[in-house]
């Protein structure tokens, strides 16, 4: 894919900076309510804000005689979201005071260590986030935010230009929100696609009512969520270890759908490999010890990461990033030449340029002063409480996590989306880290150290705009308006929520069970390392530690059997993709079954209806089932809050 030339005006209109007003006002409060309530994230009900934002808004302006431009559209669609995948700002500042007086942080000896940047240790609050000791927090938070915006969004520039620009991935995922975009602002023009993703999208309403709506609305659970768990059945028949089972989320199949079949069925051997063959084998030679008798897919899934595949993951999701750049170096090369001048009968440049540096050499050098600033911002961090692990030692650690592996990790999770339109999860890389350093303090575990990025769904978002012929720069002026909108009314959100009833409690029923859960990991690990538990003592702490000790075995012979694959694919075409089998052992079985089974739909619709037809309908039919679950969902959570609203009106 090139990039797109770019038509009409600025896409910031003020119906798009009132959508972003609405999702705020209307939308934020309900995600946060809904995960305080049922432990909801909030990207599991952002569908149902786009879609029912866009369709409000094309709704209102096919009333006033107006339509909607796709790039007004798709700006709007996609800055909604915004509103939700960032709403739980000022929860999250809750969430940690009470890690920090909780009753694991007293057990665990660790009552008053946790540093004041992180949460106040003091049990008797006044319930509102507009007190002293929550602005050292807010400041860490803010600081950290804006450091990992600049890395975000000038690395992802990097890969846009490498991945999309120059290797030409189809980024499938960027092509359903940019259908969404374009066949609700334009079906006028679209009159076949719209009526195709209507319908989808009906159909996909009245499921999600019996999957979802049911569930949220009374209380009652029709059909097995997340997923319909197989393991018991297999471990009945002798095969312990093994995990099975099918989500029922129409979502996936749409993901199934949209992906490469290549990529689908590379995704569904590493799924196989790892879950039925991979961890049963392991349990019958002793490798596999953190199994118990009983245990469901998902306690298999977690467990099995975290002993059986995370140094094998590094390797893998590090191979299949970076050797497709070694083999295809020229296109690498290219991305960051100067910018050529086309002649003298245009003025136009290849690329911009500021300060005299190539739009994407400027991206990089972002990219690195902010990734450099956030290892010195943890570093100081630690400085204040902790002097004594203010080491070169821990600084050089800090960068390798931050700027190397992070990068890293970025090439190999946007080739993930470039293919497949799903990412890669690779679990506690700074645990492991810091347990490997000898790290013995308690501070750095709660630095943001930020190890993952969020590079790649950015560098989607770019392809996005090219699909729906978008300035970036106009993408970008909503996000700068949607971003710090959020964060303000996070917090009135949190701290209002806050003082209508304690957070944890019966009023919010989530909070009693999660936010125990969320104590008990966020403090296991400085309670390991400061000594109140010996890491010898624990087989989780152990078993993770293990990849990185012994990391020839578990990390780089991966890394050089996943190298030679993807080279062995290269000169022999072979239809297999490393990157796919690292997703299929990265996710849980049941998520890749119902994927295979998406695939397994398209390639019957392909077959029944031609190759030209699904090309053009595919992403109408994803985008159909995520409108029609996105609206089920928002029906389902504004009738649930207005119930659980009037039960609070009584106390």
């Amino acid at each position: 894919m090139g990039e797109s030339k770019i038509i009409g005006g600025s896409a910031v209109t003020w119906r798009v900076v009132l959508a972003i007003l609405y999702g705020a006002l209307v939308f934020e409060p309900a995600a946060i309510w809904l995960n305080l309530v049922a432990g909801l994230n909030p990207w599991q009900i952002i569908n149902s804000a786009e879609y029912t934002t866009l369709l409000l808004f094309t709704t209102i302006a096919a009333i006033m005689g107006a339509r909607l431009t796709r790039q007004e559209a798709f700006v709007m669609f996609s800055n909604v979201g915004t509103t939700i995948s960032e709403s739980l700002f000022g929860v999250n500042l809750i969430l940690a005071w009470y890690i920090a007086i909780s009753e694991y942080a007293r057990s665990f000896g660790l009552y008053g260590k946790i540093p004041f940047w992180y949460a106040p240790s003091i049990p008797e609050l006044p319930r509102t986030l507009f007190q002293a000791v929550f602005i050292p927090p807010l400041l860490v938070a803010i600081a950290s935010a804006l450091l990992t915006k600049g890395m975000d969004l000038s690395l992802a520039y990097v890969l846009y230009k490498i991945y999309a620009v120059e290797e030409k991935l189809p980024f499938p995922g960027a092509r359903v929100w940019a259908e969404s975009s374009i066949v609700l602002a334009e079906k006028h023009i679209w009159r076949d696609k719209a009526r195709v993703m209507i319908s989808v999208a009906i159909f996909s309403l009245l499921y999600t009512f019996l999957l979802y709506g049911v569930w949220f609305m009374f209380g009652v659970q029709l059909l097995p969520v997340p997923w319909a768990d197989l393991t018991s059945s297999l471990e009945s028949i002798g095969l312990n270890g093994a995990s099975l089972g099918f989500s029922l989320d129409l979502l996936l199949i749409s993901v199934g759908m949209i992906m490469p079949w290549r990529v689908n069925v590379s995704i569904f051997i590493g799924g196989i490999f790892a879950y039925l063959i991979g961890a049963p084998m392991a349990v019958k030679y002793g490798l596999f010890t953190l199994w118990r008798p009983g245990m469901n897919l998902g306690d298999i899934f977690q467990y099995g990461l975290l002993q059986l595949y995370v140094g094998p993951l590094i390797g893998l999701s590090f191979a299949a990033g970076l050797a497709p750049m070694v083999i295809n170096w020229r296109s690498v090369v290219r991305v960051f030449r100067p910018p050529k001048i086309r002649g003298r009968e245009t003025s136009a440049t290849s690329e911009p340029t500021i300060w005299g540096l190539s739009l994407t050499r400027f991206a990089l050098l972002i990219y690195l002063l902010s990734a450099t600033g956030l290892s010195l911002f943890v570093y100081y961090l630690i400085y204040i409480v902790e002097p004594q692990y203010a080491t070169l030692q821990f600084l050089l650690l800090f960068l390798a996590l931050i700027v190397g592996f992070s990068t890293l990790f970025q090439l190999a999770n946007t080739r993930a989306l470039g293919e497949a339109a799903t990412g890669i999860n690779l679990p506690y890389i700074k645990e492991g880290a810091l347990l490997a350093s000898g790290y013995r303090g308690v501070a750095a575990w709660f630095t943001p150290i930020y190890v993952y990025g969020g590079a790649s769904g950015w560098t989607a978002v770019y392809v996005a705009c090219d699909w729906t012929n978008t300035k970036k720069s106009d993408y970008l002026k909503a996000y700068f308006i949607a971003f710090p909108l959020t964060y303000l009314m996070g917090l009135l959100y949190a701290d209002i929520f806050w003082r209508i009833a304690p957070i944890p409690s019966s009023a919010y029923p989530a909070t009693a069970v999660f936010w125990r859960v969320a104590a008990l990991w966020a403090l296991l690990w400085p309670a390991w390392t400061s000594g109140a538990l010996k890491t010898g003592e624990s087989s989780i702490a152990s078993a993770l530690l293990s990849h990185f000790s012994n990391w020839p075995l578990r990390i780089m012979l991966p890394f050089t059997i996943g190298a030679i694959i993807v080279a062995l694919v290269k000169i022999f075409s072979i239809p297999f993709e490393l990157i796919g089998f690292t997703i299929g052992i990265s996710q849980p079985i049941s998520y890749t079954m119902t994927m295979f089974i998406g695939g397994i739909i398209a390639r019957i619709l392909e077959k029944k209806k031609g190759s030209e037809w699904f090309r053009e309908y595919v992403a109408v039919i994803s985008a159909g089932l995520g409108l029609g679950e996105g609206l089920m969902i928002a029906i389902s959570v504004a009738v649930a809050l207005i119930m659980k609203s009037l039960w609070l009106l009584v106390y």
